[in-house]
Formats: structure tokens, sequence, C-alpha cells
């Protein structure tokens, strides 16, 4: 019996050592198990930054895109801004020789520069460019600019009395004020 003894002893050793190889083999393929999901958690994770970063190149390049459209847009509309600019100063000249001229001597041909400035303003219109006369108007600081004031008690206050220089506005934008003498408030 001693011998079924050791038998038995030997065979649940056997069975014990056969355990515990099982559970080292299944705890070491549990940590391969658990390096291989760590893994592909990193790779997840990696993947997810790397979308992240696409989404935001992608909405970064639209943002771009829509600013450089709403600014190819603002130089189409006021492209010829500088080319005005440039004329005012002749187109003012011309107002002063046809508010300054001599009649009596008929030191200018006056009908001609007339015809010359009706010719300017009505290109210029033609393009967006309108000239500012406030005369007899209600001033306004966006679009005149106040040289004097001075007190006026058959017109109503804050109008304009005077224009020393017509202004001109290219669509919306007030390139050159009108220099205006106002009625006393």
């Amino acid at each position: 019996m001693t011998d079924k003894k050791n038998i038995d002893s030997d065979e649940e050793k056997e069975l014990q050592k056969e355990q515990i190889e099982s559970e080292i083999n299944s705890n070491s393929k549990t940590e391969t198990e658990n390096e291989e999901v760590s893994e592909l958690l990193n790779e997840q994770s990696e993947v997810e930054k790397i979308e992240e970063k696409f989404l935001r190149s992608q909405a970064e390049l639209q943002n771009l895109r829509r600013i450089s459209q709403n600014e190819l847009a603002k130089a189409r509309l006021y492209g010829s801004e500088n080319l005005v600019k440039d004329l005012i100063p002749s187109i003012d000249n011309l107002f002063r020789t046809l508010d300054n001229q001599d009649i009596e001597n008929k030191t200018v041909p006056s009908e001609g520069i007339e015809l010359i400035v009706r010719e300017l303003i009505s290109a210029l219109e033609k393009n967006g460019i309108s000239v500012i006369d406030p005369k007899g108007e209600e001033f306004n600081p966006n679009e005149h600019e106040a040289l004097s004031v001075t007190e006026n008690n058959k017109e109503k206050p804050n109008i304009v009395l005077e224009v020393f220089q017509k202004g001109f506005k290219f669509k919306d934008r007030v390139i050159k004020p009108a220099m205006v003498v106002v009625n006393k408030k």
C-alpha cells in the first residue's frame, strides 16, 4: 500500500506540477495577451490622434480657402479705389475752376470744363463712385468734415450751409469726406 500511496502521491505531484505549468503557461499567455491588448490600445490611440490632426488640418484648409475667397472678393470690389483716389485732386481742381471762373472776362472756357466734369462724374458713377455734395443736408460726420461752424437763424441747426470741397464715396466706403461749413446747433 505504501507503493500505492507513493504512486498516488507521485501522480498527485505530477498532476500538481502539470497544473502549475498550466497556470504558468496560462499566466504567460495572459501576459502576452495583455501586452498585445496594450499595444492595440496604443495603436488605436495613435490612430485617433492622427485622425484628429487630419480633421484639424481639413478645417484649417477650409478656413484659409474661405478667407482667401473673401479677400479676393474685396479686391475685386474695391480694386480701383486707388485709381479714384489719384483722380480726385484733378476733379476737385475742375470743380474749383468752375466755382471761381470770371464770367465777365471769360478767362476760362466754362462750357468745356462743365462738359469734362459731367463726363468724369458719369464715368465715376458707372463704376460705383458717387459725389458727396451735402449743401442743405444734415451734417453727417461719417461723410462730412466740418471745417467751421457758423450761426444762421434762417436755417435749422446742424445743417450744411456751404461746401468747400465735395466728397467722394466708393460703393459703401467714403474715400474723401466733403469739407463743409455747418450751422451751429
